[in-house]
């Protein structure tokens, strides 16, 4: 398996050739996915002291459960499919910890609690995921997550042959 150095290193290298085929203006949205991807969201974060872990600083015990299903190297490395299930997983866990933060709020001030009820997550999520901006973003994590497999692939090969 490659360093996270040489994956950060070699995953940046490879953005340039992403961006040569896409329209300029959704660089932006791309890139940003690209990064997120490559620093935070690799497949890696199935591993507690990994470095994409590590930058999650104080927040990385949201990898706890995540780290305790996945086994490394597993669905977390399959293309596409670990990319969209690592997101998910941040969907459903920043929606538990909204209706969390309602039930404490409604406690302490049933004022706020009926103010925060106005806003709804699912309708910004449902706008968020019909954009093309979104799209080209999740394409950006999807694809620094392909750089990184193949790059993990290549390294087992080369290992096994020496």
């Amino acid at each position: 398996m490659a360093l996270g150095r040489t994956h950060d290193l070699i995953n940046l290298v490879a953005l340039p050739g992403f961006l040569y085929y896409l329209p300029k203006e959704l660089y932006l949205p791309f890139g940003a996915g690209y990064l997120v991807g490559t620093f935070l969201l690799s497949p890696d974060v199935d591993l507690p002291n990994s470095k994409p872990t590590r930058r999650w600083s104080f927040l990385r015990c949201v990898w706890y459960p995540y780290q305790s299903l996945s086994q490394h190297r597993g669905i977390s490395h399959v293309p596409v499919i670990g990319s969209l299930l690592r997101l998910l997983y941040l969907i459903l866990l920043i929606i538990f910890l909204y209706f969390v933060l309602i039930g404490m709020v409604s406690v302490l001030d049933r004022s706020l609690a009926l103010a925060l009820t106005g806003f709804n997550p699912f309708s910004y999520l449902n706008e968020l995921f019909r954009s093309e901006e979104s799209l080209y973003f999740v394409a950006g994590i999807v694809c620094a997550d392909i750089v990184h497999i193949v790059l993990d692939g290549i390294s087992s090969m080369v290992k096994r042959l020496t």
